[in-house]
């Protein structure tokens, strides 16, 4: 398939460019150096939380992510690059998809460069934690990654210019770090005849809440990686974060392809 064609070229010219190199820089300094001065100053390190100690993934996953692929598109139709590579035996969907799993590789692994190095420090001050565990982090991980850079990719592909891409990016980030908890508050509000409502929080409010991929990544983590009792609903269960996470990379990757298709260059 042509777009994995695209994938490689797209993960290599990260690469070559160095961009790649940077990110994976930015990681290990922003979990590695953590973890190392944690550790060297715990008297109990075999009792330390690794999954604690790099929790800041949650935040720099989803920034790096939009950060690395808001132009992905949107400045390779600027610079008339686009026109060029469309002329060559590739569709819009090839370039759609391509782009987005390149994104998702390069995030992913700077991701992983930073996870690994903190892994490295942290065994080394004695800690430890079950393999299993550890695994599904990475899964968990990844797939934010994916998330947030297929999201941002569709926003690349929608938007004529690559200023318009960083907006909407940097609104989704903001949207979904601080303000996803305000939209169910939203729709009480306005069901509520445009009044603060009263009682309890309803059902389908907390439902909304786990929609979130920074809430659907917490969830796997605490139901999943710490393994923390019971849930007492369905969206409240790890296989539904990592159902979420999934539509988050794959759905908006969808909606911008519609767009790119009908757009002109």
């Amino acid at each position: 398939m042509n777009w994995r064609v695209l994938a490689k070229k797209d993960f290599l010219d990260a690469y070559r460019a160095w961009s790649l190199g940077t990110a994976a820089v930015a990681f290990v300094l922003f979990l590695a150096v953590p973890v190392y001065m944690g550790m060297s100053r715990n008297n109990t390190p075999g009792d330390a939380d690794f999954f604690s100690a790099v929790g800041f993934v949650v935040f720099l996953v989803p920034l790096a992510a939009l950060m690395m692929s808001y132009d992905a598109i949107a400045g390779e139709r600027e610079l008339g690059s686009l026109k060029l590579l469309l002329a060559q035996p590739y569709t819009r969907r090839d370039v759609v998809a391509g782009i987005a799993v390149g994104r998702t590789m390069v995030v992913g692994t700077a991701t992983f460069i930073g996870v690994f190095a903190a892994t490295v420090v942290f065994l080394a001050f004695g800690g430890g934690f079950p393999i299993t565990s550890y695994v599904v982090f990475l899964v968990l991980v990844f797939l934010l990654a994916a998330a947030y850079s297929g999201a941002s990719v569709c926003f690349s592909a929608m938007s004529p210019t690559s200023n318009r891409a960083m907006v909407t990016s940097i609104g989704l980030f903001m949207l979904t770090v601080i303000g996803w908890s305000a939209i169910p508050q939203l729709f009480r509000y306005v069901l509520n005849g445009v009044s603060t409502p009263r009682g309890g929080r309803p059902e389908w409010a907390s439902f909304i809440d786990s929609l979130s991929p920074i809430q659907a990544y917490s969830t796997g983590i605490d139901t999943v990686v710490h393994s923390n009792g019971s849930v007492s609903s369905f969206y409240n269960t790890g296989w539904f974060a990592i159902l979420v996470l999934i539509a988050w990379a794959v759905v908006p990757i969808a909606l911008g392809y519609l767009k790119f298709n009908q757009a002109g260059l």
